[in-house]
């Protein structure tokens, strides 16, 4: 077999929207001119990040893999858990294919991968969701202790918590590290710090821009770092993003409106305590569970205030959210108009401003977001990501019009002479020598 080597880098929250700036920036200028690609990369349904990267890495969506959102259905917790663990993934994936194959595979805070078995040198994205656990515990028992003891003995001070771009200093020293001494073939890292910056300050924010200048330089050290220990040219570079987003003015508080119409009781920190119908937060989308004693036309008519106020973009039914490749067991599954984000937890208020929202927060309380995904990737404008692709047996400069998330788990397997089955998506052939 041909010594190749894979490496993948997410961008969370990288949009097609981007290239335009990044073309002017140094290291991805000269990656662009060798490249192939795709700038107009379908997402999945609903456009979260967990969702996406399941995708990416299975390829098939989110109704057949599970992954059906980032967090958990559990509304009487003010935090409830993520989809951390490789076990609630129930599709195969990229990593379990290349491992039965032989390939040692290293990865950096990519979703959905906690306690994985599949990844010899593994770091998951976890965190310490309950007051009694502690960090370093979570992540090292999650993942491989003695790879994360020493990339935390030795950039552990470059993290203050889960804040970036810190972290994305603490993980991009980590995998230049791990390039030279753990010698993977297939290195993957899932990057923060775009995303983190646009939540906070918006799309276009300044701190977006300077987020876009910090890929840009990770992106020239790990093409120095292949090249100086001297694998660059047995190499395969993958920049890919898995979402765009939408900047937003206001909040609905969905459970509110079923509150006020007696669907649900809720505690005394605005949690959900019991309830017939509860509606579940994918920030641009929401699903809509229920008890069947409910029927489907008194909720619509609950809906319908906020329909008439074109606050509710579109409304699918469970059936119709599995046909988009969401949830096929809510009951209905709504879409935000541009502009609103829905929002978990029962206020007062159904809608609320975003700005209002956050003016009344204490000194010290987490800001709620000014900028989301979750939409549906086809009914937003210039809401696409990217695929870019470039190195050993890829030809270069090769542009397709389009292509989806759940074609990029197929294509990683056919670089390393490997066949995914079972793929709602396809290879991407075009960007491959023969």
């Amino acid at each position: 077999m041909i010594k190749k080597y894979l490496h993948i880098l997410s961008y969370d929250g990288l949009s097609k929207v981007d290239i335009d700036k990044l073309k002017k920036l140094p290291n991805f200028k000269k990656y662009l001119k060798e490249a192939s690609g795709c700038l107009n990369v379908t997402s999945v349904y609903p456009s979260l990040t967990y969702c996406a990267h399941t995708s990416i890495t299975t390829g098939v969506y989110p109704n057949k893999h599970r992954i059906i959102s980032n967090t958990k259905l559990e509304p009487y917790r003010k935090s409830p858990d993520w989809h951390w663990y490789d076990r609630d993934i129930k599709a195969e994936t990229f990593q379990s294919l290349a491992k039965k194959a032989g390939y040692k595979i290293l990865s950096i805070f990519w979703p959905v991968t906690a306690a994985s078995k599949d990844i010899k040198y593994n770091m998951p994205e976890i965190f310490a969701n309950r007051w009694w656990k502690k960090q370093s515990f979570v992540s090292l028992f999650n993942g491989n202790p003695y790879f994360q003891f020493i990339l935390n003995s030795k950039f552990g001070k470059l993290r203050n918590a889960l804040k970036e771009p810190e972290l994305d200093n603490f993980s991009h020293q980590s995998f230049l590290y791990s390039l030279e001494h753990f010698k993977a073939d297939i290195n993957m890292i899932h990057y923060i710090d775009l995303d983190s910056q646009r939540h906070e300050f918006g799309f276009n924010s300044k701190e977006a821009d300077e987020a876009l200048v910090r890929l840009d330089i990770r992106l020239g050290e790990i093409i120095d770092k292949l090249k100086e220990i001297g694998i660059y040219k047995d190499s395969v570079i993958v920049v890919l993003g898995d979402h765009s987003s939408k900047d937003g003015h206001s909040n609905i508080y969905l459970n509110s409106l079923l509150y006020k119409a007696n669907l649900l009781e809720k505690n005394e920190d605005k949690t959900v305590k019991s309830f017939k119908v509860i509606s579940k937060s994918l920030d641009g989308s929401a699903y809509i569970y229920g008890d069947e004693s409910i029927g489907d036309e008194e909720i619509l008519n609950i809906l319908d205030p906020l329909l008439r106020k074109k606050v509710i973009e579109k409304v699918y039914t469970g059936e119709e959210a599995g046909n988009l490749g969401a949830d096929p067991s809510c009951r209905f599954m709504l879409e935000a108009s541009e502009g609103y984000f829905f929002a978990e937890g029962v206020e007062e208020e159904v809608i609320a401003r975003v700005e209002k929202i956050n003016a009344a927060r204490k000194s010290g309380q987490k800001k709620v977001h000014v900028n989301n995904h979750g939409y549906s990737p086809t009914l937003k404008e210039n809401y696409e990501t990217v695929f870019l692709i470039s190195g050993k047996g890829i030809k270069r400069s090769i542009s397709i019009n389009e292509m989806s998330l759940i074609d990029e788990g197929p294509t990683f397997a056919r670089v390393m002479g490997l066949d995914m089955k079972n793929c709602d998506g396809r290879v991407i052939e075009e960007f491959l020598e023969e």
